[in-house]
């Protein structure tokens, strides 16, 4: 145990006092990741949003929580892996007949 501590006691005095990158640079990095993960959450949600909407499922609720998820980055890759599992087979399209005036 004296071992133990020795070894904290002296890890820590080989600690530097100050962070090597003062708090503005921080702060900025930080706006910046979080801007990044908000665009990259938005295109990603923007492309699950038309992909829900041709499988027939709910486009706006998948959207929304895909991107949404993105602000919490290990739950920001879970979600869209969820969904493709969970998206289910195209829906077909139906193409429209042209109406004929002789059917009555």
């Amino acid at each position: 145990m004296d071992r133990l501590l020795s070894a904290l006691a002296l890890l820590q005095s080989e600690a530097p006092e100050e962070l090597p990158i003062d708090m503005e640079t921080l702060w900025l990095i930080s706006i910046v990741a979080t801007l990044v993960f908000l665009a990259i959450g938005i295109a990603v949600g923007y492309w699950v949003y038309k992909d829900a909407a041709d499988r027939g499922n709910s486009e706006t609720l998948w959207a929304i929580g895909v991107a949404l998820s993105f602000l919490l980055f290990p739950l920001g890759l879970v979600v869209p892996a969820a969904y493709f599992v969970l998206r289910g087979e195209k829906v077909p399209e139906t193409p429209e007949e042209p109406a004929s005036a002789g059917d009555w």
